[in-house]
C-alpha cells in the first residue's frame, strides 16, 4: 500500500477517536455530521487502537490482509497513526501538513494535502456545507442499537465509491469501513478508548531528512 494511500485510508479512521453524538431525534444525517463535526473540535487528546483489514473484491473477509496500530488524536489540531510490526510505519497530520515515516529510517516524506487529492480526508479538513455538495448522506440502524452513517461521492472517483461509519450506544464511533470503485475494501475497527496522549506525539520525529514532491 502506497504511504498516500495509506494516509488516506487511515486518516479516515481518525473519526473512530472521538466521542460521536447520540442518535439524532430526526433522520437528519448531516445533522448528524454537524454534530459529530463540533465533538471533534471540541475533544481533548485521544488515544486508541485500531485493527485494519483489507479485503480485495472476490475474496473472503477472513482472507483479508490484517494490521493494527495504534491513534493519537488532537483535533482540529492534529491527528497520527502508527502501524505495528511486521510493517512499521507512521503518519502525522496537522493542519494540511501529513508527515509519513518508518521508525528506524532517516528520509521520511512531507507534503501538502492542498496540492494532491486527499479522499476520505476531506470529511475532517471541509466544512459541513463543503461536504454537502461531495457526497450524498443518510442514516441506517445497525446491530445492538447502533447508528450507522453512509457516505457516497455524488461524482465518480476511482478512491471512495461508500463509507460507512457505525457508532455505539456510548457514543462512539466503533468501526468504519471504506469501499473503493473497484469494490475493495478496508475496515477499521477501534478501540480502547483512553484519555491524553503521550508527550511528543503531535510533532514528527527529530533526525529526519523530509523529502518533499
Amino acid at each position: 500500500m502506497s504511504p498516500v494511500r495509506a494516509a488516506a485510508l487511515a486518516a479516515v479512521v481518525a473519526a473512530a477517536l472521538i466521542a460521536a453524538p447520540p442518535a439524532p431525534a430526526v433522520d437528519d444525517p448531516w445533522q448528524v455530521v454537524d454534530d459529530f463535526r463540533r465533538a471533534l473540535d471540541g475533544s481533548g487528546p485521544l488515544s486508541a487502537g485500531f485493527v485494519q483489514t483489507f479485503v480485495p473484491f472476490g475474496f473472503a473477509p477472513e482472507d483479508g490482509e490484517t494490521e493494527r496500530g495504534s491513534l493519537a488524536i488532537d483535533l482540529p489540531g492534529c491527528l497520527r497513526w502508527d502501524y505495528d510490526p511486521p510493517f512499521e510505519k507512521a503518519f502525522l497530520l496537522c493542519g494540511r501538513t501529513v508527515h509519513h515515516w518508518n521508525p528506524g529510517e532517516t528520509v521520511g516524506q512531507r507534503y501538502d494535502l492542498s496540492e494532491r487529492p486527499a479522499p476520505g480526508l476531506d470529511f475532517f479538513l471541509l466544512t459541513t456545507s463543503d461536504l454537502r455538495d461531495r457526497y450524498e448522506a443518510e442514516l441506517d440502524t445497525a446491530e445492538g442499537n447502533r447508528l450507522r452513517l453512509v457516505l457516497r461521492p455524488l461524482e465518480p472517483s476511482e478512491d471512495v465509491a461508500l463509507v460507512q461509519v457505525v457508532i455505539d450506544e456510548d457514543q462512539r464511533l466503533r468501526e468504519l469501513t471504506y469501499h473503493d470503485a473497484q469494490r475493495n475494501e478496508n475496515r477499521f475497527v477501534v478501540g480502547d478508548y483512553r484519555s491524553g496522549a503521550p508527550p511528543g506525539r503531535f510533532e514528527p520525529p527529530a533526525g529526519i531528512d523530509w523529502e518533499e514532491p
